[in-house]
């Protein structure tokens, strides 16, 4: 099988198994969850077998198109395999989490506030690992005006955010672990800080390379 078949076999996987077991589902389908798995918001069965996997298709069609509409798109040839791990990595993380929203609904204990930070840890921690080697681009990375502008720029700011999603992606992976009352806070702060810092220090760099002349 062509691999490049993969993103659309979990895409009809996802889709079959929410049709056949929609008779099955409650009238009301939880959507989001609170940090302590409380359900903050519920949609009829209907609209979140559409929103789950119509987003999960649109995702699929951004991650496929972008490569070919985007004014840098001759950059992907250069991170072609990184880029390609990283859509199969966004496609392989929400396809669990449509399959664990339907077998929440469906009545299976599977803790969605134990497995959903650990999942979207280890997808923060896979981009970190082929941060450095992205160029630059109009979809993925960190971009900010700064390093759109500059390839210096660019290069160094994914440096270092490929430190900062790593460790990101560490925290997210033990808040499981962490007590409630420390779990809000310790997330707000760390996706601060993990925005903040790359957009900052791109922004130092530029000032910095623009006052030497470089």
């Amino acid at each position: 099988m062509n691999k490049r078949m993969i993103p659309l076999l979990m895409i009809l996987t996802s889709l079959s198994l929410w049709l056949i077991f929609y008779p099955q589902l409650p009238d009301q389908v939880p959507m989001q969850w609170g940090v302590d798995g409380t359900v903050n918001w519920s949609a009829s069965k209907f609209v979140s077998l559409i929103i789950n996997n119509g987003f999960y298709l649109l995702i699929y069609f951004i991650l496929k198109l972008s490569p070919k509409i985007d004014p840098k798109k001759r950059n992907y040839q250069y991170f072609s395999r990184s880029y390609e791990i990283m859509v199969y990595s966004t496609m392989g993380l929400f396809f669990l989490i449509n399959l664990i929203v339907l077998f929440t609904s469906l009545g299976y204990p599977l803790q969605i506030e134990f497995f959903i930070p650990i999942l979207i840890g280890l997808l923060l921690i896979i981009f970190g690992n082929y941060m450095q080697t992205i160029k630059s681009n109009w979809l993925i990375g960190i971009r900010t005006p700064w390093t759109l502008d500059n390839e210096e720029v660019w290069r160094k700011t994914h440096r270092l955010g490929a430190k900062v999603f790593i460790i990101l992606g560490f925290i997210l992976c033990i808040i499981p672990f962490i007590s409630e009352q420390y779990i809000l806070p310790i997330m707000l702060i760390s996706i601060i800080a993990g925005t903040l810092v790359p957009i900052i220090y791109s922004y130092y760099l530029y000032r910095k390379l623009n006052q030497s002349g470089g």
